[in-house]
């Protein structure tokens, strides 16, 4: 755990909350801004991602750096996160990638910046949910939020 919070639910969120501030930049005038908050929430996003690699114990059988918290009581629905060694994968790739496009699009992309970038950093963001679900809604909900 990083400051309390589980590492999964970083590479979640930091993402998506980045996305969130990039459109609030606005209009095309402010471009630069969302370039720049895009690049720093992916850059953040990339960085919570290598202590997972980092602590990932390959010997070890089952899920690691799992969080489980109540979601839906009552249908017995939880917010659970985990990830074994294909997933960590995954999640590694899909962080560092993101990274890749955004500084790929810093020149290219030249109308409707913030609504491409944040999309990017939704997408991101939701498909690192979708390699660490391990609730079959909460895996549906982050599969059907990438589409």
């Amino acid at each position: 755990m990083l400051l309390g919070f589980n590492l999964l639910n970083l590479a979640i969120w930091i993402p998506i909350l980045s996305g969130i501030l990039v459109l609030a930049t606005g209009s095309d005038r402010n471009a630069g801004k969302a370039r720049l908050i895009a690049l720093v929430g992916a850059v953040l996003g990339f960085a919570v991602t290598l202590p997972l690699y980092a602590g990932f114990d390959s010997h070890a059988g089952g899920f690691q750096f799992t969080y489980l918290e109540p979601w839906i009581e009552s249908f017995n629905v939880n917010y659970h996160l985990g990830i074994d060694g294909i997933s960590l994968l995954l999640i590694l790739l899909n962080s560092f990638t993101t990274v890749l496009v955004v500084i790929a699009g810093w020149e290219i992309i030249k109308e409707r910046v913030s609504q491409y970038l944040a999309s990017f950093l939704f997408l991101s963001g939701f498909m690192n949910g979708v390699f660490c679900a391990l609730d079959a809604l909460l895996f549906y909900v982050f599969f059907e939020a990438t589409l």
